[in-house]
């Protein structure tokens, strides 16, 4: 954990570390303060769940929502939800996700898909802030790799794997370095335990 909050930091993410999951949610009701968020859109990764955002950002004004559909949603009704949760995503002041792994020697942060778990909450939303345990820490790439070779020759690869190394950054033009033009501009790491 400490050599990840080192990099990350070195990577421009705002890191916070902390045993608490009270001191967390508290965490992220004054990023969201700081900001002057109106929405928050949350996947549904179980470190959120042991944080409570909802009953820390109780009183605030500020609406939160959950990146889920409903589980019996069919055809065109589940895409209509879909399109629904994309629309939320991209009007949402914060997303907030957890994460698979965390890479140490990197500072990144990595999402593998599957139900409530959408690449979009960590990348539309201008601020990003997403929550590490300590047993998601991986010490170098390799490690990640080759946990997701096992997934490959399982058949459990998924479709994408979303790594995020700190803010959105981009050199494109004149070689003028501009955050923020390809995702969040803002990122936090919460370092929980």
């Amino acid at each position: 954990m400490a050599h990840l909050e080192q990099s990350a930091a070195e990577a421009a993410w705002n890191v916070f570390r902390t045993q608490s999951p009270l001191d967390a949610a508290n965490y992220i009701r004054q990023v969201a303060r700081n900001v002057e968020a109106r929405t928050m859109l949350r996947s549904t990764h179980s470190a959120l769940d042991a944080l409570d955002i909802e009953a820390a950002m109780h009183g605030t004004g500020i609406s939160l929502g959950v990146m889920a559909v409903d589980e019996a949603a069919t055809g065109d009704t589940l895409e209509s939800e879909r399109a629904e949760l994309r629309q939320q995503a991209i009007t949402a002041d914060i997303g907030i996700t957890g994460v698979d792994y965390a890479i140490a020697e990197t500072g990144s942060c990595v999402l593998l898909p599957r139900k409530g778990v959408s690449r979009v909450v960590s990348l539309l939303p201008p601020v990003h802030i997403a929550v590490v345990e300590s047993g998601q820490v991986l010490p170098s790439l390799d490690e990640l790799f080759t946990l997701r070779r096992q997934d490959f020759l399982t058949g459990d690869l998924g479709s994408y794997m979303n790594l995020i190394s700190g803010p959105s950054r981009s050199a494109d033009i004149e070689y003028q370095l501009v955050t923020g033009v390809h995702g969040p501009g803002e990122v936090h790491m919460i370092l929980l335990g």
